[in-house]
């Protein structure tokens, strides 16, 4: 699962099962199938995005430090580039 929060107070825009995590050079580019709505929303915080990777046994943070998105419109997909990574270990 990806959870899109925002970076001051942590308020979840946008979660969902529909992601891909690639790693390309020293970066990540994480695409999302997304409504336009939500594609909007993630656009209009995209200086101020955490984003995280849940799975079982651990947590991603993704942040991107240059505000890198795009989204194509025809395929409503929206493409960050993450610079930054650290991964959690969840406990239960």
């Amino acid at each position: 699962m990806l959870l899109v929060r925002h970076s001051i107070g942590s308020r979840l825009i946008y979660q969902t099962e529909e992601y891909k995590i690639l790693p390309e050079q020293d970066k990540w580019v994480v695409s999302i199938k997304t409504s336009k709505e939500a594609a909007k929303e993630i656009i209009k915080f995209k200086e101020e995005l955490n984003l995280f990777d849940v799975e079982k046994n651990q947590k991603t943070w993704y942040y991107t430090s240059n505000a890198n998105v795009e989204y194509d419109k025809e395929k409503c997909i929206i493409t960050l580039i993450a610079d930054h990574k650290t991964v959690y270990p969840v406990t239960n």
